[in-house]
């Protein structure tokens, strides 16, 4: 059981006991509740402070002035660095102090929300929300994980050879990347630095994560939910310049160098883009005078950067973290199965197991997981090992639903980037439950604890993604209790709500949105209007994202990628509705050196004019600029299908389906070239069985209408039993949220069998439309 230790001033005894009182004599250290009568030594005082997890300092002008709390805040620097102390909670108790008082050691007065409380009530939730983080943090099973470090020699060696130069330059920031999440980014990076001893940084460094979409604004919110610097909650980023942003950006920043404290922000694709290119705001930031020669960032990137030009520029160092070796795979396995209680598992399966395993370190401990809640069962599915990138997402939530808490949170947890734990609990509620459902989620590595702390988590990003594709919805309790907690915001002060949770006040925006009330000028983050409008063009409201869009392109205070962001929306949404503005706007993405977004969007605007051979061309010139792009395979295949072209659609439907073998979009292309080709042999229609069983097993929500779908198609082209065929797409017609699927299959069906007067009667019925991107 964690324990907190409370340092104050006798004088201010009355507000202290009034925590220590709630909190009771088992989780804190006060004088009259924890010292025998007449035995209150110094060597008394520092026994109780060696036990203790937390020191509370309640700081005030006697506190400050007090021999024996100088003595205790001495003591408790002491623990803190030999690691027997966890933390440091500073609290200002008197409204004559500020965070700026000299005689508050600097290291306490650290960017981290220095400000005056007298409310015990909103103290006690402080420091009772810093033990169930420390409890978390003392669990041994947790304890392993974290220090469980395996490989990574020739990354290691070359990190020691570049840090390690003769100039003695130490680079702003260092980009560790690979796009597959679960990889061991961050455990390299922390291990990294703690071996080389390059600086004083907590083992727990500060965390940010920047989703695809979010750009400076984001990044400055969140850094300042760390550093709760009160002037950036007044600023109007609407009418503020790209330039004063990235100013403010360096303010914060600085804060955490001159503390030094490092950064790590986990970037899914708005720092550093898919193209390689890092974003401008980014550039300017870490290129400031300021932090030259100071390592203050580490970016845990999904895409590579452009290494050559970084190189050039002198401010970084790069590291691509490959898989694992195969003895590096195995030494990871076996300390897994020690770690997780599994070793008397037969010398055979293991040797089995890890000659299955690909070197990734998440797909290992997929693994162990499987071993440990059934070792016959995850052998005979050793496919759903070998397949892990396609197959985790189902197969985990099909675990989850044994314990419907977790899986219910691992839903909500998929419906905003980030969660604090006091909001999940508002869901849930704070109980024991609840406790026992997040340590299930941890167990299998499905989330991260971020903002440096044990306060916010952030889901398995490909967990996510699936959830929400599959359109996976809350239980209703859950989702009420949510309404309950979102309506309540909608009349608090988004000035005080932006102070307490980050998370909460993302959440209320998004509920803002959607309800349309009016966002204060000075919160209208632009990449949460992006999402929004994602979220639209999704529905098919595409004249709404079409106003959205050209309301944004006014504002003239984004950075260039925001800008990118909404033109190619703009552009879509142009494109679906055959609006000539499109030509406005197409010419933004042309350029020199990659040309893929020019014709792929070209290409759907004449897709959608109905003009197939223009949009063939168009995509075969896309495809020459980017080889491998899905989408642009995806629309060539369904112009191929629409025009009966099936052998021509087989090989790029081949492709896409291989690449990724749980999209549901994939699986039906895939199936209808090889159904309908002219010639359909035994091994074919073992595939097509295979695509209908991956089709059943999916958890997309549009899942079950493609395989109804699929099951007329395969009665009548491989049973050949038209009736059958007919009554299964009939049905589906009936059933089908989306229409189009069956009546498509029906129509090309009637057109085989001639009769034409079906084919009218199928077209007077009405279909919803299948929204692709």
């Amino acid at each position: 059981m964690a324990k907190a230790f409370l340092s104050h001033s006798s004088k201010d005894k009355e507000i202290v006991r009034k925590v220590a009182n709630q909190l009771g004599n088992k989780n804190c250290v006060l004088d009259e509740i924890s010292f025998e009568p007449g035995r209150k030594t110094l060597n008394e005082i520092f026994n109780e402070l060696d036990s203790s997890d937390i020191f509370v300092l309640f700081i005030s002008e006697e506190s400050l002035n007090s021999s024996w709390v100088k003595k205790e805040i001495q003591k408790a620097k002491e623990n803190l660095n030999n690691e027997f102390l966890d933390r440091i909670i500073p609290i200002i108790i008197d409204k004559k102090i500020t965070h700026l008082d000299e005689r508050i050691p600097k290291w306490i007065a650290k960017p981290y929300n220095l400000k005056y409380i007298n409310n015990e009530v909103v103290i006690l939730k402080k420091v009772k929300q810093a033990l169930k983080e420390v409890s978390f943090k003392k669990n041994r099973f947790n304890q392993e994980i974290e220090k469980n470090f395996v490989g990574r020699n020739s990354e290691m060696e070359k990190f020691e050879n570049e840090i390690n130069n003769l100039d003695n330059w130490t680079p702003t920031y260092i980009i560790a990347y690979n796009y597959f999440e679960g990889i061991g980014r961050r455990t390299f990076l922390k291990n990294a630095l703690r071996k080389y001893k390059l600086t004083d940084y907590l083992d727990t460094p500060t965390t940010i994560t920047i989703d695809a979409k979010e750009s400076i604004e984001n990044f400055i919110y969140k850094l300042n939910s760390i550093s709760k610097n009160q002037e950036v909650t007044n600023y109007d980023f609407s009418s503020i310049g790209i330039a004063e942003k990235i100013n403010i950006t360096i303010d914060l920043v600085k804060q955490f160098m001159d503390y030094k404290e490092l950064i790590f922000v986990v970037d899914e694709g708005s720092i550093i883009l898919p193209n390689g290119t890092i974003v401008d705001w980014f550039k300017e930031l870490v290129n400031n005078d300021l932090f030259n020669n100071n390592l203050v960032l580490c970016l845990i990137s999904k895409y590579r950067p452009n290494e050559v030009l970084l190189k050039k520029e002198r401010k970084s160092l790069v590291y691509r973290i490959p898989e694992l070796s195969k003895q590096e795979t195995k030494n990871l396995f076996l300390k897994l199965l020690n770690i997780y209680q599994l070793e008397n598992i037969s010398r055979e399966d293991k040797e089995f197991f890890i000659k299955n395993l690909n070197g990734i370190p998440s797909q290992i401990i997929y693994a162990v997981n499987l071993i440990e809640i059934n070792p016959i069962e995850a052998k005979k599915n050793i496919v759903d090992i070998i397949e892990y990138s396609d197959r985790f997402s189902s197969t985990i939530l099909n675990h989850l639903k044994e314990t419907p808490t977790a899986y219910q949170l691992a839903i909500l947890l998929s419906s905003n980037e980030i969660f604090s734990l006091e909001l999940i609990n508002k869901v849930f509620g704070d109980n024991d439950n609840t406790s026992s459902a997040l340590q299930k989620l941890f167990d299998l590595s499905l989330f991260n604890f971020v903002f440096g702390g044990y306060e916010y988590v952030k889901l398995n990003p490909t967990l996510s993604d699936y959830i929400n594709r599959s359109k996976i919805k809350l239980e209703s309790n859950f989702k009420d209790r949510l309404n309950s907690v979102t309506k309540e915001l909608l009349h608090q002060d988004l000035d005080e709500i932006i102070k307490d949770d980050y998370s909460e006040f993302m959440i209320t925006l998004q509920r803002m949105l959607e309800e349309e009330v009016k966002i204060p000028k000075k919160y209208f983050i632009p990449s949460l209007i992006i999402k929004n409008v994602i979220k639209e063009y999704d529905k098919g409201n595409y004249n709404y994202v079409i106003k959205i869009c050209l309301e944004l392109l006014e504002n003239k205070n984004f950075d260039q990628q925001i800008i990118w962001e909404t033109k190619y929306r703009l552009t879509l949404a142009y494109a679906r509705t055959k609006n000539e503005s499109f030509f406005d706007h197409i010419s933004f993405f042309k350029n020199e050196t990659d040309n893929l977004d020019y014709y792929f969007l070209l290409g759907f605007y004449y897709r959608n004019k109905g003009n197939r051979e223009k949009a063939l061309e168009y995509y075969f010139k896309a495809l020459n600029s980017y080889p491998e792009h899905s989408r642009t395979k995806r629309e060539i295949v369904n112009i191929y299908l629409s025009l009966g072209k099936y052998d021509e659609a087989l090989e790029l439907a081949q492709q896409n389906y291989e690449k990724r073998q749980t999209n549901i979009y994939h699986i039906h292309s895939y199936f209808v070239s090889i159904i309908r080709k002219k010639k359909v042999d035994s091994y074919d229609i073992n595939t097509l069985k295979k695509l209908i069983d991956s089709m059943a097993s999916s958890s997309d929500i549009k899942a079950e209408d493609i395989l109804n779908c699929m099951r007329g198609e395969f009665a009548y082209y491989i049973e050949k039993n038209f009736e059958k065929a007919n009554s299964i797409l009939l049905d589906a017609i009936k059933l089908n949220q989306n229409k189009s699927y069956p009546k498509k299959s029906l129509q090309e069906i009637y057109k085989i069998e001639g009769l034409e007067n079906a084919i009218k009667d199928l077209n007077s019925i009405p279909e919803s439309n299948e929204k692709e991107y």
